[in-house]
């Protein structure tokens, strides 16, 4: 046999057998991408919801802080409702019963 006749007998064998195994190296570049593109969009998620979340942290720091405020001032002038009764009538003591 010559070259050319080898080559046309081995050609279509290794393409008879190198096919399935590119089919499966294509299919599993395929399987790739698709984790790839939803690995980005769980990323993007997840810092979105970060900023969200750090977001929330500020707002209730904020808040916990103008409330502390507020009681610190009580400590000093005592609650509002203690110096001021719209009704005419003494103030009772405020205590916190269980």
């Amino acid at each position: 046999m010559r070259k050319t006749e080898v080559d046309a007998h081995i050609t279509p064998l290794i393409q008879k057998v190198g096919a399935p195994s590119i089919a499966q190296i294509e299919k599993l570049i395929g399987e790739l991408q698709e984790a790839k593109d939803f690995l980005e969009s769980e990323a993007e998620r997840v810092q979105q919801e970060m900023v969200r979340y750090i977001q929330l942290v500020q707002m209730a720091s904020a808040s916990v802080e103008i409330i502390s405020d507020t009681v610190s001032g009580w400590h000093q002038t005592g609650p509002p409702c203690a110096n001021s009764n719209p009704r005419g009538r003494p103030a009772r003591a405020w205590t916190y019963k269980p």
